[in-house]
């Protein structure tokens, strides 16, 4: 049997739109969610959702560099855009919904070594094994991804 891997956040609503998050073994680590003043906050940190998107984009990182490590690609020089287009019926209380993402757009840019056939098989690998990747795709959220990535 695999041991789980645990993950632990806290939060404080230091307001009705202020979360301060803390995250690491002794929460060393911080970071602030708010809204902005159109919707009642102070803006003061990224929005709850640019938060779950930026923990996409870092996952994807992460997975994508293991798994080119197994397959001898080595990556530099890294940028990554999200962009998720989401059906705001869900959080207005209008409709229960299954896939608030209707849409996730990823380009990912930078510099590459390693073989176009190893690429494709990275591609592939990064949609199941990236864990915030694969929620997205199990709940029906469409990953539209780019690759602009140049050979050295």
């Amino acid at each position: 049997m695999v041991n789980k891997v645990k993950i632990n956040v806290q939060g404080t609503g230091t307001s009705h739109t202020r979360t301060d998050l803390l995250a690491g073994p002794s929460g060393e680590f911080c970071l602030i969610s708010d809204e902005p003043p159109v919707r009642g906050g102070n803006n003061e940190g990224m929005l709850p959702l640019e938060v779950f998107l930026a923990g996409y984009v870092a996952c994807t990182n992460v997975i994508m560099n293991i798994i080119g490590h197994e397959l001898g690609i080595t990556f530099s020089n890294l940028t990554f855009k999200a962009t998720g287009h989401l059906n705001p019926l869900g959080y207005m209380g209008k409709e229960k919904l299954s896939t608030p993402f209707i849409k996730l757009e990823l380009t990912v840019s930078g510099n590459y070594s390693g073989e176009n056939e190893q690429l494709d098989e990275l591609r592939e690998q990064l949609v199941w094994r990236c864990p915030a990747a694969a929620t997205l795709v199990s709940s029906g959220t469409e990953i539209l991804d780019t690759w602009n990535l140049v050979k050295i």
